[in-house]
């Protein structure tokens, strides 16, 4: 499956611009004089949405970060609309987070290597989106999807909203919405990506308080949890790393990783867990080789995001690099240090409660001082050693 899908990338025509671009120019002539509201997202419209029944929302970007950041839209809209059946498109990287996601009802799973692989799978996922949806949104924060919109214009919603333009780039399939927002942020660099998520409703007044995102996790995880951690034994705390991460650039070096967990480890009698993905062969590798022989440990590879929610549910600190277990850890009641390099922490890193971030002072992660995580894990197991 994996050649298919990178064979399906060279081929995939919305990467050619010039075949997205004929492609937009045809279908704009079928547009001429449709009647268009246009917004900015600080505005307010007075909108009567009637009977809603049925609202669609396209979210199927593959980063998991991005959709776990949708979480708080989500809400809104459950809140907004509490009798109204909610379904996501998502994509298949994405869809094990938030299938069991309290507040939608219906997730599809947009593969389109499967729809290549058996085109007739296509006609089936039309049928779903033009089975009489409301409203369909597309919210943006980083990229505008050209697939994105077309799936909310499919859906035949007699209210779709999405992008006008971002951050001062014009939206070129924004005439398949008939309510346009214009989403700017660049004066607004520390506005957190939950919140740029809810800027695309919040004109129509659908928004919350609460900007926390959730992942479920059942009693089959909580086992496995409870499994896996009494390997353990009788330490006093168990502390969670993460050291991988799909971007090089935010990698904190496994070096000192290693170096980091032998310290806690020694000063408060801990048993280290380490957390891999796909990806982090590599950096696992190399920490596990420092730490070998010297404290107690163990990997946990490549399992379900349920099951690491749970895990790292139950741990009393977790250490992670800017990357998706990041925000996964984020979803949890568990202390998290996060390591920032060059991207920015205040839109990024995980709101909910007792969660923290340590964001490098030139852009580069590795000149984040290994004292200085140190300092504040300590800061974090002494403040829970007195309330135990």
């Amino acid at each position: 499956m994996k050649g298919i899908r990178e064979t399906f990338k060279k081929i995939d025509p919305f990467r050619n611009k010039g075949i997205k671009l004929f492609f937009i120019n045809l279908l704009k002539k079928f547009f001429k004089d449709q009647l268009l509201v246009r917004i900015d997202k600080s505005e307010r419209v007075d909108i009567n949405f009637g009977d809603v029944k049925k609202i669609l929302i396209v979210r199927q970007h593959n980063q998991l970060g991005d959709m776990l950041c949708a979480v708080p839209l989500l809400r809104a809209i459950r809140q907004r609309f509490r009798n109204a059946k909610v379904t996501l498109i998502t994509s298949p990287v994405n869809y094990e987070v938030v299938k069991d996601n309290p507040f939608v009802d219906e997730v599809l799973n947009f593969d389109k290597v499967k729809f290549f692989i058996s085109p007739s799978r296509i006609f089936e996922f039309v049928r779903k989106l033009k089975s009489g949806f409301d409203i369909a949104i597309v919210p943006v924060t980083v990229s505008i999807s050209t697939t994105s919109n077309l799936l909310a214009y499919f859906s035949n919603a007699r209210v779709r909203i999405g992008p006008a333009s971002l951050d001062g780039k014009e939206n070129p399939t924004a005439f398949l919405f008939n309510y346009q927002v214009d989403l700017d942020w660049r004066s607004e660099e520390k506005k957190h990506q939950t919140e740029r998520n809810l800027d695309i409703v919040r004109p129509f007044g659908i928004d919350t308080d609460d900007l926390s995102y959730v992942i479920p996790y059942f009693d089959e995880d909580r086992e496995f949890a409870e499994k896996i951690l009494s390997i353990g034994g009788d330490f006093k705390f168990v502390i969670g790393y993460h050291p991988g991460a799909g971007k090089v650039k935010n990698r904190w070096s496994a070096d000192n990783f290693a170096e980091l967990a032998l310290k806690l480890a020694n000063k408060f009698n801990a048993f280290t867990l380490i957390t891999a993905g796909p990806m982090d062969d590599e950096p696992v590798e190399r920490m596990k080789k420092q730490i070998d022989g010297k404290i107690e440990y163990l990997i946990l590879r490549n399992e379900r995001i349920s099951r690491i929610v749970a895990v790292i549910d139950k741990i009393d600190l977790f250490i992670t690099n800017d990357t998706g277990i990041m925000h996964v850890a984020g979803a949890t009641s568990t202390p998290v240090i996060s390591l920032f390099g060059s991207t920015n922490p205040y839109q990024w890193s995980p709101l909910n409660k007792d969660k923290f971030f340590i964001w490098s002072r030139t852009g580069d992660i590795n000149d984040i001082k290994i004292e200085e995580v140190y300092k504040l894990a300590v800061e974090i197991l002494s403040r829970k050693s007195k309330s135990a």
